[in-house]
């Protein structure tokens, strides 16, 4: 590159080289403002509601943290269903262990039930327990309505709820 390709002049101030003027693009009006931002990403006005109300109880879910917790849960009141197994201690917080094991499917399935049962335990309004929630290999086929009422069926058989 030879020195009199290089520009001379330095770049006017405020102008940025690599974007072109409105002068350049028919489709750009010059002095048009931006659109109002659309879709998921815009500003919802304020006292509009959204289309989904969030969950009742909301909020994380605690988990039930380490091999201590799990074995002391063997001696927890048991409810069964047609999909899950509940077992619960009484504690002074809610705590929730989910377990699928591989007998149900691959990773990805797998991962499907966890995510509605978090789900639905977040919608639940339950005691203060140790919780812990066993999927059956049948619960691959289940949808998220009938692992709701399964649940509902084996915490009112174990006793933790109503």
């Amino acid at each position: 590159m030879d020195e009199k390709d290089l520009a001379t002049q330095p770049e006017e101030a405020g102008q940025d080289p690599r974007l072109p003027g409105p002068h350049e693009d028919p489709r750009r009006q010059e002095g048009v403002e931006a659109e109002k931002a659309e879709g998921p990403l815009a500003p919802h006005p304020q006292g509009e509601r959204l289309s989904q109300p969030p969950p009742a109880a909301g909020g994380k879910l605690l988990s039930l943290k380490g091999d201590r917790a799990f074995q002391r849960l063997r001696q927890g009141r048991m409810g069964r269903g047609r999909f899950l197994n509940v077992k619960w201690l009484p504690a002074s917080e809610l705590r929730v262990g989910i377990v699928v094991s591989k007998k149900v499917g691959k990773a990805v399935v797998r991962n499907r039930i966890k995510r509605r049962l978090r789900e639905i335990l977040r919608r639940l309004h339950l005691p203060k327990a140790h919780l812990l929630v066993i999927a059956s290999p049948e619960a691959r086929e289940a949808t998220y309505a009938e692992l709701f009422q399964d649940l509902i069926r084996a915490l009112k058989k174990s006793g933790l709820i109503q």
